[in-house]
């Protein structure tokens, strides 16, 4: 569960970073700039960690049904990760999951002249069929809502501070321009600094997230010969399989 609104991530960015009075003007770092920073990081982070969202669909006895239908879905971002056909009682009656495979031939997507489809390949569910999609969708971080997980939300921070720290680099170049003399080569020390300051929040970042690979967890590996019915891959822990 989040405990971190997107005011909470930029309070936190600003702590870490201070008060910059040698921005002034066009270059000016305040905290607007802060909170694209943190715009920036969620879109990174959402890229390797989207939201997976759990939608129940009811069948029209057909096998085509639009994407556009799922509530969050995002033409070039999400995916289908797992379908459990027939899922309306999955809990009440205390049965197994149905998922249904892609590698299989169970399901597929289809693409006419403007609209994409989840196409059940096996079968036509009617109205009174349930089945349930779980895809992956871009995170939501507003004033009011949080879909990052807890476990994450420092190094949503990290990534923060990462981000700002890029772009002082840009407002620091462009502060030297043109050179002169000794504040040349100060101002030029400073840009080296903000990377410095970059590549460590990066490393935070990433020890944050299990690694730069994207590994969810230290000590873990992906097989990415195996594949689950339920999509994604298997991650092993000392030859425990997860």
């Amino acid at each position: 569960m989040a405990t971190q609104l997107r005011g909470d991530f930029i309070a936190d960015v600003m702590q870490i970073l201070g008060m910059f009075p040698i921005f002034s003007g066009e270059n000016e770092f305040t905290e607007a700039e802060v909170g694209k920073a943190v715009d920036q990081a969620v879109e990174m982070y959402e890229k390797s960690f989207p939201q997976i969202v759990v939608e129940d669909e009811t069948g029209d006895d057909g096998r085509f049904y639009a994407l556009t239908d799922l509530a969050s879905w995002e033409d070039g971002f999400s995916d289908i990760e797992a379908i459990d056909y027939n899922a309306a009682t999955r809990v009440s009656s205390d049965e197994s999951p149905n998922f249904l495979s892609k590698d299989n031939g169970d399901w597929g997507f289809y693409q006419d002249a403007s609209v994409k489809y989840l196409d059940l390949k096996t079968r036509k569910p009617s109205s009174g069929t349930t089945f349930r999609v779980y895809y992956t969708a871009r995170h939501t971080l507003t004033e009011a809502t949080s879909t990052i997980d807890r476990i994450h939300e420092l190094a949503i921070t990290y990534l923060s501070v990462a981000k700002s720290a890029a772009m002082m680099m840009i407002r620091i170049e462009k502060g030297i321009d043109p050179p002169a003399g000794q504040m040349f080569v100060t101002m030029r020390n400073k840009s080296s600094g903000f990377k410095g300051i970059f590549d460590q929040y990066m490393g935070f970042y990433y020890e944050e997230t299990g690694g730069k690979d994207g590994d969810q967890t230290s000590q873990v590996f992906r097989e990415f010969d195996l594949k689950p019915v339920i999509g994604g891959q298997y991650i092993f822990h000392s030859g425990s399989l997860r």
